[in-house]
C-alpha cells in the first residue's frame, strides 16, 4: 500500500516563509556522499527547539475574510490554515492572530555531535481575542499542530522527517505489522476471578461478515472448553451528552434483541470501525462497555465495572481511539487536511524535492508540538484525557493506538509505528506489571498506585459520580495485597491522607464558605471530605512540592502519628473499590492544635499553591496549605484545628527558601550576575539556583514564582534529575564552582526565611504532617480543609505537637 501525496502547494507572498531556507537556520550539514547527508542543529542556538517563522496574520472570526481572500487567488495553505482555524474557532471570539514556526524535538543528546535533531511539525499558534456577554475582555491561546513527513530519500534526510503515514489505516502492511508483533509478545491470562472471559463478548463474525451477535460466555460451549480463546478490547470516548443518548448499546428492553443478533450498519460509528479492525486481525471476539454491559441496570454496571480490570488485562488487545472525540466518529477515516511544500536545500544544491504538512489538530500547550506522534496520542489527546481511560490503557497488556495520523502497536517490548520498521522501547503496554505484581513488592505497588491517582487527577469524567468506579479496576489489582483496609481511595492514612488540593489560580475561585457547602452537599456526594475522590481538581501526595516516600526505602522514614479508632466507608454497590454511599467517616484519635495562632499569606508559587505560614510570637511553627484559593479575611482562619497524622526523619534536608533564576534570563555567566540592572532584578539574598531552559510552557516567570519553599535537595546531596542545573558558574566575587547543583551564596543581609530562620535542631528531630479541620454543620464532626507540615526550625517540627494533649475527633 502506497501513500498519496497532496498536490505541491501554491503559495502567497506571505506563505512563501514556508520554504524552508536552511541557510539561516543556526545549523550545519552533517554525513557524507556516501552515506548522506543531514540537517544538525546547534541546539545552543534553538533551546526551545522553535524557528520562527516571518508570518504574522491578522483576521476576523468567523469568516476571516483576509485567509478566504488569499485561498480564493490560489494559495492551497492559506486555504488549509482557514479550514483548521474555523474547525477550532469558538463563537465568544471575533479575532484571532496567527504566528508560525517550526518544531523540533529536542533531547540531551541531540545536536551538537549527538543524535541529529530533525524537524517535527508546523505549528501555527493562535491568539484568540473576544468579549463575554457582560463585556468582560477574553483572551485565549491555543496552537495547531501539523506534522511534517516526507518519502525516503534525500529531503527526509537532510531534514530528519519520518516517512508519511499510508492511505489506508488497515491495508496490508500495517496488518502484518501487527500481527508480528502479537506474536512475539507473550500473553498472560489471570483467573482469580473464577473465569478467563468478561461475561459478555460481541461475536464479530468472519472478516467481511456484516451480522454480529451478543453472546454469554458462561453459558457458551466454546468458552468452556477453552480458556485460550482470543478478544479484544475497546478504549474510547462516549462524548457529549447529545452523542451518548444515540450511543449503540444494550438495555434490558434490548437484551433479547442484541443476543439474537444485529448487523453492523445498525451500530455507533466508533464500533463499526473497531468492529472492522477485529475481523482485520483474525479475533472473533470484541468487548465494548455499552454493548456488553447492560447499562440501566445498576446490578449489572456495578458487577461488570468490578472485574474490568480482568476484562482489560486478559484482553488479546486493547484498541485505543486517540483518533476520536465521540462514539458517532470513527477512527479508522484517513481524509487529512495536508497540503506539500517544495524544498531545495541552499546549503547542498543537490538536495531537492517536497515535504507535506499534515494538519493533527488543535492542541491546548505549546509544549505539544515538540512531543512525538504517540506522546501525543497517549498523553494529550481527547481520549488521552478521559478519566476511565487511564485504567484501561495501564492494564492493557498489549494495546493498539490509532493516532491523528499514525497507528501504533505497544506491547512488552516496546512500540512500533508505521511505516518504521523497527520496534523502539521508551514506551512498553504496562499491563504485564500487575500480572507480576508479587514479584514487584507491595510497596512498589503502592507507590505506583499513588502516581496514578495523581495523573488521574486531572483527568475528564463526563458523571462525576463515576470518580471512583473509573479507578477501581487499578485499585484492585495494585492494592489486592490488602483489599480490606480500602477505604475511599486510601490504604494508609498516616501517608495517603497528607494530599495538597493543587487548586489552579487561573479558573475558578473557591472560597473557604463555598468549599464548605460543597464538602456537606448530599446532592454532590462522592468521597468523605479527607478523600482526594471528593474534589474535582489536581491532587498531589505530600504538601506539593516533594512526597513522603517516592522510593521504597522511605517508608522506614515515617512514623504514624495517629491511631484510627474507627472507619465507616460503605460500597455504594456490589463493587469494593466503587462508589460509596453518603456518610462516610474517619475517627481519629491524635494531637489536635487550634489555629489560634497568626497565619502569613504569602505570594502564589507557580499557579497551584499559595503558601501560608503559622507563628507563635514571631517565631514559625508550621507552613499551612489549604483546600480554596480565595481567602475572604482574617476569619477564614478561625475555627480551624490541626490534626498530626505522622513525622518524617529530617536528616539531610535543607529548609531554607530557594531563588529560581533561568540562565536564558541572564546576559552573559561570568559577568552578567555582577551588572547593576541584574542584581536589581535578582537579589542575591537567598541562595540562588541557576536553571538550564525554559519554564513550564516557556512562558516568562513572575517574580512572585521565584521562590521555592519547603523540602529540598540539600547541597551535599545529588541533585535531583528534574532540575538540570548549570554544570559553572561565575559568583559576584568571581569564584568559580563546577558542582552539578552550584548555589550562590547568600549575603549576609539575609531576607526572613519563610520557614523560620536559624540552624536545624538536632540530627534525630522529625518534621511533622498532618490535615486541617474544621467543624461541619453537625454537631462534633469536622471537614477537612486542608494540609500542613511543620518543619524542626524554631517552634516547629514534631517536639512542638507533644506539649498538646490529644483528642479523638470524627472526620466526614
Amino acid at each position: 500500500m502506497t501513500t498519496t501525496l497532496p498536490p505541491l502547494a501554491n503559495l502567497c507572498e506571505s506563505c512563501r516563509v514556508l520554504e524552508l531556507d536552511d541557510s539561516k537556520w543556526p545549523a550545519y550539514i552533517g554525513g557524507s556522499d556516501s552515506g548522506g547527508y543531514y540537517l544538525d542543529i546547534v541546539k545552543e542556538h534553538l533551546k526551545s527547539g522553535r524557528f520562527h517563522l516571518d508570518y504574522f496574520v491578522l483576521d476576523s472570526l468567523p469568516d476571516l475574510p483576509d485567509l478566504s481572500n488569499t485561498a480564493q487567488k490560489g494559495c492551497d495553505f492559506c486555504s488549509v490554515l482557514k479550514r483548521a482555524i474555523q474547525s477550532c474557532a469558538r463563537d465568544s471570539f471575533n479575532e484571532v492572530v496567527v504566528s508560525l514556526f517550526y518544531q523540533c524535538p529536542i533531547s540531551e543528546e541531540s545536536g551538537d555531535g549527538g543524535q541529529p535533531i530533525g524537524i517535527q511539525s508546523l505549528v501555527a499558534q493562535l491568539l484568540w481575542t473576544g468579549y463575554e456577554n457582560n463585556g468582560d475582555h477574553l483572551i485565549r491561546s491555543t496552537w495547531l499542530r501539523f506534522d511534517l513527513d516526507s518519502p525516503p530519500g534525500h529531503v527526509a534526510q537532510l531534514l530528519r522527517l519520518e516517512s508519511p503515514p499510508r492511505d489506508e489505516a488497515l491495508c496490508a502492511e500495517n496488518i502484518g505489522m501487527i500481527l508480528r508483533n502479537l506474536k512475539q509478545s507473550n500473553h498472560i491470562r489471570s483467573s482469580e476471578v473464577g473465569t478467563v472471559y468478561p461475561t459478555r463478548l460481541v461475536d464479530v463474525g468472519l472478516e467481511g461478515t456484516d451480522l454480529c451477535r451478543l453472546i454469554e460466555t458462561t453459558s457458551d460451549a466454546s468458552f468452556k472448553r477453552s480458556s485460550d480463546i482470543p478478544y479484544a478490547t475497546l478504549s474510547y470516548c462516549w462524548g457529549s451528552p447529545e452523542d451518548s443518548a444515540l450511543q449503540f448499546k444494550t438495555e434490558r428492553s434490548s437484551l433479547h434483541s442484541r443476543l439474537s443478533g444485529f448487523r453492523i450498519d445498525q451500530v455507533s460509528p466508533i464500533l463499526h470501525d473497531a468492529i472492522r479492525v477485529t475481523q482485520a486481525l483474525g479475533v472473533r471476539y470484541l468487548w465494548v462497555d455499552a454493548v456488553c454491559i447492560i447499562q440501566d441496570d445498576d446490578d449489572d454496571w456495578d458487577r461488570e465495572s468490578s472485574r474490568m480490570s480482568y476484562v482489560y488485562q486478559n484482553a488479546t488487545l486493547t484498541i485505543c481511539t486517540a483518533a476520536s472525540t465521540s462514539c458517532q466518529q470513527g477512527f479508522l477515516g484517513r481524509e487529512w487536511i495536508a497540503t506539500r511544500i517544495r524544498f531545495q536545500s541552499k546549503c547542498n544544491k543537490k538536495v531537492s524535492g517536497s515535504y507535506t504538512l499534515r494538519l493533527v489538530g488543535e492542541v491546548e500547550e505549546g509544549f505539544h508540538a515538540a512531543v512525538d506522534s504517540l506522546s501525543l496520542a497517549l498523553s494529550h489527546s481527547y481520549w488521552g484525557l478521559r478519566g476511565w481511560v487511564l485504567q484501561e490503557y495501564e492494564l492493557s497488556q498489549r494495546a493498539l493506538i490509532f493516532g491523528k495520523t499514525k497507528l501504533h502497536i505497544i506491547t512488552e517490548n516496546g512500540f512500533q509505528s508505521e511505516p518504521k520498521e523497527t520496534i523502539e522501547t521508551s514506551e512498553c503496554a504496562p499491563g504485564t506489571l500487575y500480572i507480576k505484581e508479587a514479584q514487584n513488592g507491595y510497596y512498589r505497588e503502592y507507590l505506583n498506585f499513588l502516581s496514578l491517582i495523581e495523573n488521574y487527577s486531572t483527568r475528564m469524567l463526563s458523571n462525576r459520580s463515576d470518580k471512583l468506579a473509573a479507578i477501581s479496576g487499578l485499585a484492585s489489582r495494585s492494592l489486592s495485597a490488602y483489599p480490606g483496609n480500602y477505604l475511599a481511595g486510601h490504604m494508609f492514612p498516616h501517608i495517603d491522607l497528607f494530599w495538597t488540593a493543587m487548586i489552579a489560580q487561573i479558573g475558578t475561585r473557591l472560597t473557604k464558605t463555598t468549599l464548605i457547602e460543597q464538602l456537606q452537599s448530599r446532592e454532590s456526594y462522592i468521597a468523605p471530605s479527607w478523600s482526594w475522590a471528593s474534589r474535582n481538581h489536581l491532587v498531589a501526595f505530600g504538601d506539593g512540592r516533594s512526597s513522603l516516600v517516592s522510593i521504597e526505602s522511605d517508608f522506614s522514614d515515617v512514623r504514624a502519628e495517629c491511631d484510627i479508632v474507627q472507619s465507616r466507608v460503605l460500597p455504594a454497590g456490589l463493587n469494593p473499590f466503587g462508589g460509596v454511599k453518603y456518610g462516610g467517616s474517619l475517627v481519629i484519635r491524635s494531637t489536635v492544635v487550634p489555629i489560634s495562632l497568626h497565619v502569613q499569606l504569602f505570594p502564589m508559587l507557580g499557579s497551584n499553591i499559595r503558601l501560608c505560614r503559622a507563628t507563635e510570637e514571631g517565631q514559625y511553627v508550621t507552613n499551612l496549605n489549604f483546600d480554596w484559593n480565595d481567602s475572604e479575611d482574617a476569619k477564614s482562619f478561625e475555627e480551624l484545628s490541626l490534626v498530626l497524622l505522622g513525622s518524617r526523619k529530617a536528616e539531610n534536608i535543607s529548609w531554607e527558601p530557594v531563588q529560581v533564576i533561568y540562565e536564558h534570563e541572564l546576559v552573559d555567566q561570568s559577568e552578567q550576575l555582577e551588572s547593576d540592572d541584574n542584581m536589581k532584578k535578582f537579589p542575591n539574598t537567598v541562595p540562588t539556583v541557576i536553571i538550564k531552559g525554559l519554564p513550564a510552557g516557556a512562558r516568562a516567570m513572575r517574580d512572585d514564582e521565584r521562590l521555592v519553599y519547603g523540602l529540598y535537595p540539600d547541597q551535599t546531596n545529588e541533585t535531583s534529575e528534574r532540575v538540570r542545573m548549570v554544570e559553572s558558574i561565575k559568583t559576584g566575587n568571581s569564584s568559580t564552582d563546577t558542582t552539578k547543583a552550584h548555589r550562590m551564596a547568600p549575603n549576609k543581609t539575609s531576607m526572613p526565611s519563610v520557614l523560620g530562620s536559624g540552624t536545624p535542631k538536632s540530627g534525630g528531630e522529625r518534621y511533622a504532617y498532618g490535615i486541617i479541620i474544621h467543624p461541619a454543620s453537625e454537631p462534633g464532626k469536622y471537614l477537612r480543609v486542608g494540609v500542613f507540615h511543620s518543619v524542626p526550625r524554631e517552634r516547629g517540627g514534631l517536639d512542638y505537637f507533644r506539649g498538646y494533649p490529644a483528642r479523638t475527633v470524627e472526620i466526614i
